[in-house]
């Protein structure tokens, strides 16, 4: 007589666990590949923002050709060394640094797993839009990386690695515990 087959089962529910497994390299969710190369186009476009702006730079330096050195300077065709010029200098510098800072933070606050990058993304594309309207077009380049860098956050592997980071973020770690009798001395062993 043989034996009846058992069923395979699931445990109970409340016995189902869901724990983030890991990296055994850092203890952090493993980051999938559209966060290494969010990251790294958002570094891109940091880059590509100063070197557009290096460009206009150089342009500007010289007086013949720095009324063409930027989009905003042919619209408004300030006169080289005025106070309209070198406030608009000022301008397009501060431009320049919030434009190239969005993409690469974006890319960085994706890399360490928070959900917010997502927005910052959307954001990073639009001000590095406003860059390139206002600069010259070298200032393309920067604007395809932020965008590909943005969608980036946005391919499915990246949303479970949030929610991955949510979880990791939500534990609370093990309080501690003051012992209710500590020996001073020293121990009987090497007595």
């Amino acid at each position: 007589m043989t034996q009846p087959k058992e069923i395979a089962t699931l445990p109970p529910i409340e016995e189902l666990r869901r724990d983030v497994v890991p990296s055994p390299r850092t203890g952090e969710p493993r980051r999938p590949w559209t966060v290494f190369l969010a990251a790294a186009f958002g570094y891109l476009a940091l880059a590509a923002v100063g070197v557009s702006y290096g460009i206009h730079w150089w342009d500007a330096v010289h007086p013949e050709s720095y009324a063409d050195s930027a989009n905003l300077l042919q619209w408004v065709k300030p006169e080289p060394g005025k106070w309209l010029s070198l406030t608009l200098e000022g301008a397009i510098a501060l431009a320049a640094v919030v434009a190239g800072g969005a993409p690469a933070i974006a890319g960085f606050q994706a890399w360490n797993g928070w959900r917010w990058s997502r927005w910052a993304g959307l954001a990073a594309v639009v001000l590095t839009g406003g860059w390139t309207a206002i600069m010259n077009n070298a200032a393309f380049v920067a604007l395809g990386l932020a965008v590909v860098s943005a969608a980036l956050i946005f391919v499915p592997p990246t949303p479970r690695y949030f929610s991955e980071w949510a979880q990791v973020r939500a534990a609370r770690p093990e309080q501690y515990r003051r012992p209710e009798w500590v020996f001073y001395g020293r121990l009987p062993r090497f007595r």
